[in-house]
């Protein structure tokens, strides 16, 4: 029986709580309920826009990173590529010095058709107080022998003095040492032209 009053009077007094908070409820403005959502969204907009903020930069530098991914292998193919072509620069230019070599050769036999020629370059050069000779890659091998004239399309450069299978030694006309027939070409009058070393 006690426990039964008891239960009635928590409930009536739940009741009356409950009746007062309506009351209350009732008779408040709604302005104050702005006011307080208003000092809410102050304390918790910045904390949004702050969460929203980092959200936005995570996104944003994984678009960078991706970006700089990107610009690497761009950049590491633009490299290959210049690569390539500064080898095929290379070969042009080796192509272009052997053509050029190849049309003075050609011109050459052709001004000196009456003569069998041998296409050749200088390989070395021995320039002392004592000589100036120089070495040619062609030799024995190539039909080259002793005391033959070596020419230009400038004319005589001098003769070879000495020979090995795949080189030559030739003793220019500017060396004191030789000694050519020539004739003046004014008079036609036969001289013997001197080298004269000129340091």
């Amino acid at each position: 029986m006690y426990k039964n009053k008891k239960t009635g009077i928590i409930g009536i007094i739940i009741t009356i709580v409950v009746l007062i908070i309506l009351v209350l409820l009732t008779n408040i403005e709604m302005g104050s309920f702005k006011g307080m959502e208003n000092a809410f969204n102050k304390i918790v907009m910045p904390i949004q826009n702050g969460l929203t903020y980092l959200k936005n930069k995570i996104s944003g530098n994984n678009a960078f990173f991706e970006d700089i991914n990107n610009l690497k292998a761009e950049n590491d193919a633009l490299r290959e590529e210049n690569n390539k072509l500064q080898e095929d620069l290379r070969e042009l230019e080796i192509i272009k010095a052997e053509n050029s070599t190849l049309r003075s050769y050609n011109n050459m036999s052709e001004k000196y058709k009456e003569y069998t020629t041998v296409p050749a370059y200088i390989i070395n050069k021995d320039i002392s107080n004592l000589s100036n000779t120089m070495v040619i890659n062609v030799g024995s091998d190539d039909g080259i022998r002793e005391n033959m004239p070596v020419i230009t399309t400038e004319g005589l450069v001098g003769y070879v003095i000495s020979t090995t299978n795949n080189t030559a030694k030739v003793q220019p006309i500017i060396d004191p040492a030789t000694s050519v027939s020539s004739s003046i070409s004014t008079s036609r009058d036969g001289v013997i032209a001197k080298g004269i070393l000129r340091k």
